[in-house]
């Protein structure tokens, strides 16, 4: 009889403890359950009311040297789009450069004074890249470059040219083809040299 209550005893036990189990299996679930829920919601939130930054530039393609250069949509610093469409027929000298760059800054006026030498046979245009706009005016205002400058706040630019260093310059052609994609700071008399090398226009 003593067995008999001691088995009992037992399996009532295994019973409470096999209920317990399942009672914190069900609010495991129903924790893991709303905390899905609780991330998806304040996801879906974030994704409807966070706009994407406005201005943002649009690259389709990717170079390739000797061929078509992307087809490229920027703003520049007014807020007017900037395409390299609008500029057939003139050499261009794409060069990617950002306030957090001292390489880039340390070129910026060789690149000012070449541009000024050129005038409108060749068209520069300085693509800030992934930079706060502030520091980039003021940076622009500092070095005193002249020549159209635009922004690429998410590198789709950069990236569509390949770019893997900064500073990067592009030279594009009169055809619209890619040239040559440069790495690194360039001196003034460098530049020169590429754009006699590329468009055949002493500067």
């Amino acid at each position: 009889m003593a067995r008999h209550q001691s088995k009992q005893v037992a399996a009532e036990r295994q019973e409470r403890r096999i209920a317990a189990a399942k009672r914190r299996g069900r609010n495991r679930l129903f924790l893991w359950v709303g905390a899905t829920v609780a991330v998806i919601g304040l996801a879906t939130l974030f994704f409807t009311t966070v706009e994407p930054p406005k201005q943002a530039a649009v690259a389709q393609g990717r170079a390739s040297i000797g061929e078509p250069a992307p087809a490229i949509t920027m703003a520049d610093f007014d807020g007017e789009d900037v395409t390299l469409a609008q500029f057939a027929g003139t050499p261009i000298v794409l060069n990617f450069w950002s306030s957090w760059c001292p390489f880039c800054i340390a070129e910026m006026p060789d690149f000012e004074t070449v541009s000024r030498a050129a005038g409108d046979r060749v068209e520069f245009i300085g693509v800030n890249l992934q930079d706060d706009q502030g520091l980039a005016n003021q940076l622009r205002k500092e070095t005193g470059i002249t020549y159209r400058v635009t922004r690429d706040p998410r590198g789709v630019v950069y990236d569509a040219f390949g770019g893997i260093g900064m500073p990067t310059t592009v030279f594009i052609d009169a055809d619209g083809r890619v040239r040559e994609v440069v790495t690194g700071q360039m001196s003034e008399a460098q530049l020169r040299g590429k754009i006699a090398e590329h468009f055949t226009i002493e500067v």
